[in-house]
């Protein structure tokens, strides 16, 4: 079909009206319902288009040619010496030309619909290289007209300020972006500023954005939807719904406001943890978090830290905690406890607390190690040198509770394992009366049974480990150690009981 009966207009149609008929076609048909159809459309378009400019620009030729002859003719009136335009052989006129523009010439109708179509009309040389630079300049004055700069900032400000929809139409009404290389080479330019200026959209229009210049970008994705997480204080997709986590992080470090937080208990890890997820997806620390306030929570996050900072929210905790004991003291015992001294023992108690299970977090971390570390094996094995430092202090001692202080921590440490931790703890409750004679007045059967913990994990664990040619800490869990600590239980207790 013709591109004027396409668009429903007559050929001599002027460009306005051309643009008001392509307007109105495109209600009808949108890119996203019919791309077939609206590449038909968009290209009936620009060919009216050319041929519109075409037919002015022969005009406005003609109109010329008129002008330079009615000006010959009146100079050869005026004039008897031989002038451009005098007759010639057989009667016909000839105007001579300028050498520089010869090649200035008008096409026939034929060559002027081929051009416009696409095909390469048979035109002499010096008109074919004529009509080469002519569409040459035509594509380079296109280029140099695209402000891409004004357009970047606009589409920023829109993608910001209206819904996805308003920003798809906007994009839509932009002739230019319909020639397929200038948008490719626009898009490819608007989503690396995107990705690099720092610049914050709505995923939402991203979205919009990557489906007009068909292209999808799950880095840009990623730090976009974390810069406007970060701008809104809305973190609920990195598993943090509050915004007291996020407000921190964007607050510049002073270390009083930092230690406050840090007394909150859990606080720290929830900062890390979303600090962490943000960097992740951001590919580094992103621009809106301070690097003071992430190396600070993430310092706290660590199990195996045990610096200043460690100790300082716990003494903290413990001094308020303190504080509200002293003033509680009289109201709860009615005067018959000294305020003071309860609030010694408050706070005593809540530090002695907090150091212990910090003490039995630190040994748990340092004894997995971290999977690739020369000195793996030998973390591993700290709960071991714990248990037999215990039991070899109890019977040097004649004291069997001197044990219990390493002995207890050392099978603590393997709470995670509770089951396998308590199936070796019975047993060892129930091997110590079998033991030689001197030995079970030595130690009593829950110092055996703890020690038994940390000795009989180890034992299976290394086992396992040496045979699949593992560190010691990767041994954690595995299924020989899981049988053998039911065969340690019931073979203890049935060697008790016959």
């Amino acid at each position: 079909m013709a591109p004027f009966d396409l668009l429903g207009v007559p050929r001599d149609a002027d460009e306005s009206a051309i643009k008001r008929a392509y307007a109105r076609r495109l209600k009808v048909t949108r890119p996203d319902d019919d791309p077939e159809g609206f590449q038909r459309l968009h290209e009936a378009y620009q060919q009216a288009l050319q041929h519109c400019r075409q037919r002015a620009m022969a005009a406005a030729w003609e109109e010329e040619e008129d002008d330079i002859e009615a000006a010959d003719v009146a100079a050869v009136g005026d004039d008897d010496q031989p002038q451009a335009g005098r007759e010639h052989g057989h009667g016909e006129t000839e105007l001579l030309a300028d050498p520089a523009t010869a090649h200035t010439v008008l096409l026939d109708a034929e060559q002027l619909d081929a051009l416009i179509s696409g095909r390469t009309p048979h035109l002499p040389s010096p008109v074919a290289s004529a009509a080469a630079a002519a569409a040459s300049a035509v594509a380079d004055a296109t280029t140099r007209r695209f402000d891409f700069d004004g357009f970047f900032a606009e589409t920023v400000q829109r993608a910001r300020d209206t819904p996805p929809a308003v920003l798809s139409a906007w994009l839509a009404a932009h002739d230019d972006l319909y020639q397929l290389e200038l948008k490719q080479s626009v898009g490819d330019a608007l989503f690396q500023r995107l990705g690099y200026d720092g610049v914050t959209i709505p995923p939402a229009n991203l979205s919009a954005l990557e489906t007009f210049f068909g292209q999808q970008d799950y880095w840009l994705e990623q730090r976009m939807a974390v810069r406007w997480a970060i701008e809104r204080e809305q973190t609920s997709r990195y598993d943090e719904p509050r915004p007291l986590a996020i407000r921190q992080l964007k607050r510049p470090f002073r270390w009083p406001q930092a230690l406050a937080i840090a007394c909150v208990p859990g606080m720290s890890a929830r900062i890390a943890r979303l600090s962490q997820r943000l960097s992740e997806d951001y590919g580094d620390l992103p621009d809106g978090i301070d690097p003071g306030q992430d190396q600070f929570f993430r310092q706290l996050a660590r199990k195996d830290y045990l610096g200043v900072w460690r100790w300082l929210p716990m003494l903290a905790r413990a001094v308020l905690l303190a504080l509200l004991g002293y003033l509680l003291a009289p109201v709860v015992f009615a005067q018959s406890r000294p305020a003071l001294p309860t609030a010694l023992v408050v706070g005593g108690v809540a530090l002695a607390i907090q150091g212990g299970w910090r003490l039995m977090v630190w040994l748990h971390a340092i004894s997995l190690g971290d999977n690739g570390s020369a000195n793996e094996n030998r973390r591993a094995l700290i709960p071991v040198l714990l248990a037999v430092t215990g039991l070899v202090l109890a019977a040097l001692s004649g004291v069997d509770w001197l044990a219990y202080p390493l002995v207890v921590p050392a099978a603590l440490i393997h709470w995670r394992r509770s089951f396998d931790a308590l199936r070796f703890l019975l047993g060892g409750i129930a091997m110590q009366p079998l033991l030689p004679d001197t030995l079970p007045d030595l130690w009593s059967a829950g110092a055996v049974g703890f020690a038994m913990v940390p000795l009989g994990l180890a034992l299976f664990d290394g086992l396992y480990a040496r045979s699949q040619r593992i560190p010691l800490s990767a041994a954690a869990g595995n299924g020989w150690t899981t049988l053998a600590s039911y065969g340690f239980f019931v073979g203890w207790v049935l060697a008790r009981v016959f």
